[in-house]
């Protein structure tokens, strides 16, 4: 379908409402984010897709997926909301608030958090920073969608884009402090129903012929932290950010457990010069004590 020159004019709320609906594979969700009703954001999405001609949706389950057309368009208008996001913060340098975005993983929040905040140069009259918390994955699409500028995570790929600093965190089995497991016994395994972290211990568990069951199973950290406290079973969590009461778990059935890579992300176009204050209180609260600009972290 081709479409009249004079409709050739993407506004960008459209945009920002249709990358919505990808991330959270909801129309109802993607509404309430954006404090929209469920019927103002659909004839957003009819409007955008006969301005590309055609589709971007399909059904996938009880949730809605992307089509081809709509991967294609997810990668364009990405860079154009972080371009539109740019110029507004370019704009309102002098006439008004700028807001500095920081994303910290869930799993570090807890630990690291009070002492991120307590680096950060006080907030002024033209400039503040606002924290967003969640899944490793979560992160990395708001930080591609231009919704975040710096971004603490444990990192499931090789990508070195924007990257600030980078190294290798321990991951460790952790356990109520009197809670034990027989050498021959089935690990009961307490995870997150959709982590990458807890992926990798499954094939852990999996190549060494470990067996286990997945006894619990939440989102929330909280609740992890609290099924492994009753005794349910055992869990995975860097080293270095290990809710109390719990311990680290030594039985021998437990495998040893591959460290993991992590990273502080910029996103596309943020001015590390102009930032650079923000930028270092932030490293220097992430990145862990051991980690030097010389040794396993790497820091442009």
């Amino acid at each position: 379908m081709t479409v009249p020159r004079k409709n050739r004019n993407i506004p960008p709320q459209l945009l920002r409402s249709f990358v919505a609906i990808s991330e959270h594979g909801s129309f109802s969700k993607a509404a309430a984010d954006l404090h929209l009703t469920q019927p103002a954001i659909s004839r957003q999405i009819k409007q955008l897709q006969q301005l590309v001609g055609g589709d971007l949706f399909k059904k996938k389950g009880l949730s809605v997926g992307l089509t081809e057309l709509g991967s294609r368009v997810k990668a364009h208008a990405q860079r154009v909301l972080t371009l539109n996001d740019q110029m507004i913060g370019i704009g309102g340098r002098d006439a008004k608030l700028e807001t500095i975005h920081l994303g910290i993983q869930g799993v570090f929040a807890r630990k690291l958090l009070a002492d991120v905040y307590s680096r950060l140069p006080p907030a002024t009259p033209h400039l503040e920073c606002r924290f967003i918390c969640g899944s490793a994955t979560f992160l990395a699409e708001k930080l591609a969608s231009g919704y975040v500028d710096l971004v603490f995570a444990l990192v499931p790929n090789e990508s070195r884009r924007n990257l600030l600093a980078e190294w290798h965190e321990k991951i460790v089995w952790i356990s109520a402090p009197n809670f034990s497991l027989d050498d021959d016994a089935i690990v009961p395994f307490v995870g997150r129903e959709q982590g990458f972290i807890d992926s990798r211990v499954i094939q852990v568990l999996d190549d060494h012929d470990v067996p286990y069951n997945m006894v619990f199973t939440a989102g929330d950290l909280n609740a992890l932290a609290a099924a492994v406290e009753a005794g349910i079973g055992v869990m995975v969590a860097p080293e270095r950010v290990i809710p109390l009461p719990l311990v680290v778990a030594r039985d021998r059935v437990l495998p040893k457990l591959p460290e993991i890579r992590a990273g502080v992300y910029f996103k596309e176009g943020f001015d590390l010069k102009r930032h650079r204050s923000i930028v270092d209180a932030f490293l220097s609260a992430v990145m862990p004590a051991r980690v030097t600009r010389g040794g396993d972290g790497r820091r442009p």
